[in-house]
């Protein structure tokens, strides 16, 4: 919602804009209710950690340009769906935290071992 207040937003999506987001950056703790916080299609080549995110379920990182899956140890405990498809992901490393993970959308990435899945 345009004038709204970032800090009570649940769900934000930040997708195919113009000019694209490069990097993800520590404003986004900014959005402490945030449920749902969509970044595909962008050109991010970094995940940080996103302490303030309590809340966050949904993480929506799809056709951007991250090599590896970080900065999930914060949200590990409420994430429940990580969009990460179409980047350049060559390990699993990185998803151990997330205990509560019941949907993992990764195709087209660059995973050689799929039973780090196992």
């Amino acid at each position: 919602n345009e004038g709204a207040n970032p800090e009570e937003a649940e769900v934000v999506k930040l997708m195919c804009l113009s000019p694209p987001i490069e990097k993800m950056d520590s404003s986004l703790n900014q959005l402490v209710n945030v449920k749902h916080l969509a970044l595909s299609t962008n050109c991010i080549d970094k995940m940080i950690s996103l302490p303030a995110l309590k809340n966050l379920e949904i993480l929506s990182l799809g056709r951007n340009n991250i090599k590896k899956i970080a900065g999930l140890e914060e949200v590990g405990a409420t994430l429940r769906e990580l969009w990460i498809s179409y980047n350049g992901i060559s390990t699993m490393d990185g998803l151990n935290c997330c205990t509560k993970l019941t949907n993992l959308f990764m195709s087209n990435n660059k995973i050689k071992d799929w039973s780090e899945l196992a």
